[in-house]
């Protein structure tokens, strides 16, 4: 990513905040994700995009940081921050930009811009569930 991302691409990886969800969280294999770090409810499994007939990749960024990533064709409960850039993209003409928790602020992913326009969320800032609040 480019040097104005690195405060926020050089974070280190997060782990679920909670292995057990609280009472306001129903477990939801087949339907929601949430934020790890708040449990707001940021993407939905219908929504899963195929990029070149993946919906999951890997990549590192110039600093050696690696992610998990899935694709989305939309998300709710995300915001998106900074000014869109080709610089150091992972999918050549898709410029990206912040993809950042609009609870708490987590950076999630990246926001995809091109002949395509998805999103690109961090897997090990996801947990599956579905909050009955949200």
């Amino acid at each position: 990513m480019a040097a104005a991302a690195t405060d926020l691409t050089t974070l280190p990886e997060v782990e679920p905040a909670k292995k057990s969800f609280p009472a306001t969280v129903l477990e939801d294999p087949e339907g929601d994700w949430l934020c790890a770090g708040c449990l707001n409810r940021v993407a939905n499994e219908k929504d899963r995009f195929k990029h070149d007939g993946k919906a999951e990749f890997t990549f590192s960024n110039p600093q050696g940081i690696r992610f998990g990533i899935i694709t989305f064709s939309q998300t709710m409960g995300c915001l998106e921050t900074g000014v869109p850039t080709l610089e150091h993209t992972w999918f050549p003409e898709h410029a990206w930009s912040f993809c950042q928790c609009d609870r708490c602020q987590m950076h999630l992913g990246w926001f995809y811009s091109g002949p395509h326009n998805f999103v690109g969320l961090i897997r090990n800032r996801l947990v599956r569930g579905r909050n009955i609040w949200n």
